[in-house]
């Protein structure tokens, strides 16, 4: 990612994170509203892992420009959901329910620079 990519993704992440973990709370409920077979991966009776799935979020949306020294933890994170059977293909919902929220969250602030991840090129 270049430095305007980061800096575009940190601070939207500011401006949804600043309402605590119902940012991650509604990417459940649109990831299960996208695919409501997934709520099967997890264990029934059971809260949804909010608070460690935001603490994470923001552990490596703040650390994006030294990305190589999370690696432990998005290996880390890879083994754990290869072990709850999560297919690679569930992640493209996931992408789908994190980019809804994210646009839903910040109305006009949602531009196509952070749809697609880099600074629109006009002014």
């Amino acid at each position: 990612m270049t430095f305007e990519q980061i800096e575009l993704v940190q601070k939207a992440w500011g401006r949804v994170s600043a309402l605590n973990n119902s940012y991650v709370q509604e990417v459940y409920e649109e990831l299960f509203r996208l695919s409501p077979e997934l709520r099967a991966l997890f264990p029934p009776h059971q809260e949804l892992p909010v608070a460690k799935v935001s603490d994470t979020l923001n552990t490596v949306i703040t650390s994006l420009s030294q990305l190589d020294a999370l690696g432990f933890i998005i290996r880390d994170l890879g083994r754990r959901h290869k072990r709850f059977n999560v297919q690679p293909h569930q992640f493209a919902l996931l992408k789908q329910a994190l980019t809804q929220v994210l646009a839903r969250r910040l109305g006009s602030g949602f531009t196509p620079a952070l749809a697609h991840g880099r600074r629109c090129m006009t002014r």
